[in-house]
């Protein structure tokens, strides 16, 4: 359904009337379908200066003009709701986008819709298809598992403890393992990984975690070192419930799928999965 500014509880007034102003500049502007406010102050996630996310809905010929100027997403000033650090982030979409979004958006995009309002529509589908996105799918969960444990076996087992990289090999490892562990724990809260800036913050609030997991994690991310890597994997494994394949070669043939042969087979990128 559509959503009134005054039905909309804001922490800090002057977002409120940011958004106010946000509606009135897509409201008669041709080509636009509909407006949807998301982003961290829909979700209740903001700080004071925090920027007023906007998702504009528009028709097939207004998307085709944007991205041929390559003008699909951009940042307008504020007007007289102007505060310090304030701005509106908008991106332009279909409503094909938002359909497709619906059936098999990644999860990244699933949770840039959560708590989002329509604020107008044209269309009375778009409703119901914004609502469906922030949605997690529980039957990519055993796919996503494999993949993410594959990652953590490989990067883990093989290149941290056999490779015993250096330099720029050892961060990658390092931050591969510990983006593996994350996403697992989410996955088994069936909580929407948000995006990379927010993964270990999102982590950290899951009702359901490894003890101590998190801390492993921060500290082997200072120091690089294996005590404090070790103790992580440990924490996951004592918590999961995850029936993890024990055969390597599962995994090792996941993780090929993934990062080798998915330019011949394609696969979602796990990064951004």
């Amino acid at each position: 359904m559509v959503t009134r500014v005054e039905d909309i509880t804001f922490r800090y007034s002057h977002h409120r009337e940011a958004v106010k102003e946000l509606v009135s500049i897509f409201w008669e502007k041709e080509g636009v379908i509909a407006l949807v406010f998301g982003g961290s102050v829909a979700k209740h996630m903001e700080r004071p200066d925090s920027d007023i996310d906007a998702m504009v809905v528009v028709t097939d010929d207004f998307y085709a003009k944007a991205k041929e100027e390559n003008c699909t997403a951009g940042m307008i000033p504020m007007g007289d709701c102007a505060y310090p650090g304030g701005y509106f982030d908008y991106k332009y979409m279909t409503k094909d986008f938002i359909r497709d979004a619906a059936e098999k958006a990644s999860e990244p995009t699933r949770n840039s819709f959560i708590g989002s309002h329509v604020m107008f529509s044209a269309d009375p589908e778009v409703t119901e298809l914004v609502s469906k996105i922030p949605v997690f799918q529980e039957r990519e969960y055993e796919d996503k598992m494999l993949s993410f444990f594959s990652d953590l076996q490989l990067n883990y087992q093989y290149f941290w403890k056999i490779c015993r990289p250096e330099g720029y090999m050892k961060i990658r490892t390092a931050s591969e393992i510990v983006y593996s562990l994350y996403r697992m724990v989410l996955q088994e809260n069936r909580i929407l990984f948000p995006c990379n800036r927010r993964l270990e913050e999102f982590v950290k609030n899951a009702p359901d975690q490894p003890e101590h997991m998190v801390e492993y994690c921060e500290e082997f991310c200072r120091t690089l070192e294996d005590e404090a890597v070790d103790k992580a994997v440990e924490a996951w494994m004592n918590w999961t419930k995850y029936d993890y394949p024990k055969d390597t070669a599962v995994c090792q043939s996941r993780y090929c799928a993934d990062f080798e042969q998915w330019w011949r087979e394609p696969r979602p990128l796990i990064a951004e999965w």
